[in-house]
């Protein structure tokens, strides 16, 4: 067994990244279900759940209804999670073949509330030294996506009404570009959850609009399905 898969390891991070006692006795509290999902075998697909940290999944599974109106950059787990809890379950992917395996998944649900789009990336000149954290940049973190332009997928949302959403996942790909063109669409109480928030470029651009315009409902490193290292997820809802 590799370390990181020990219980040391658990203990260890809840040590690390426990913001007080109460923060550390949650984290915890999941270390059986930590352990339970690192199991061999166990996915996000299979189980049909987010790869969102616990505390963020605990959330989310309190506060969605059936009437909630979901759109999400980057699919899989959260598709399925999302169609069984929402009346209305849109997706944007960049990975064909990852888009075919939700898509299968989908119907072997008979769920019709669901509708997904493939919108790979452009490669553009001058995008090689492009900022990921600009919002303005559409470009990518990933090493292997540099002078590649994700603007049309994250503009994927701009056909929607101002204010449609209820619920909007960014967890895909050049997310600063993809949670400045989610904002306008989100509701009044709507949520933003944004995955990985551990990387700071993320929500660099965003600081001062989500102080003023959000609450913050949870935004913590914590145990995570599927993989031992914590992660931080960040959920907030519009004022």
């Amino acid at each position: 067994m590799s370390w990181k898969k020990t219980t040391a390891y658990f203990f260890f991070q809840s040590l690390r990244y426990a913001q007080g006692w109460k923060s550390l006795q949650g984290h915890l509290a999941y270390y059986r279900r930590w352990r339970k999902f690192l199991s061999a075998g166990r996915s996000g697909l299979g189980d049909q759940l987010p790869w969102l940290n616990f505390p963020a999944l605990d959330l989310l599974e309190r506060a969605i209804t059936p009437g909630f109106k979901v759109f999400e950059y980057g699919g899989g787990g959260s598709t399925l999670f999302f169609c069984k809890r929402a009346g209305e379950v849109k997706t944007v992917e960049d990975d064909p073949a990852w888009l075919d395996g939700i898509k299968d998944q989908v119907e072997k649900n008979g769920w019709r509330h669901w509708q997904g789009w493939l919108i790979e990336p452009e490669r553009r000149a001058g995008l090689e030294t492009a900022d990921p954290a600009n919002p303005l940049h559409f470009s990518s973190s990933h090493k292997l996506r540099k002078g590649y332009s994700y603007e049309k997928y994250a503009r994927a949302i701009d056909p929607f009404p101002d204010e449609y959403f209820d619920l909007i996942l960014v967890d895909g790909r050049s997310r600063p570009s993809c949670i400045r063109q989610a904002i306008p669409h989100l509701k009044t109480g709507g949520l933003l959850v944004v995955d990985n928030t551990e990387r700071p470029h993320y929500l660099k651009a965003f600081r001062e609009q989500i102080l003023t315009q959000f609450d913050t409902l949870t935004d913590q490193r914590a145990p995570i399905g599927y993989t031992p290292d914590f992660v931080r997820t960040s959920i907030f809802r519009k004022k």
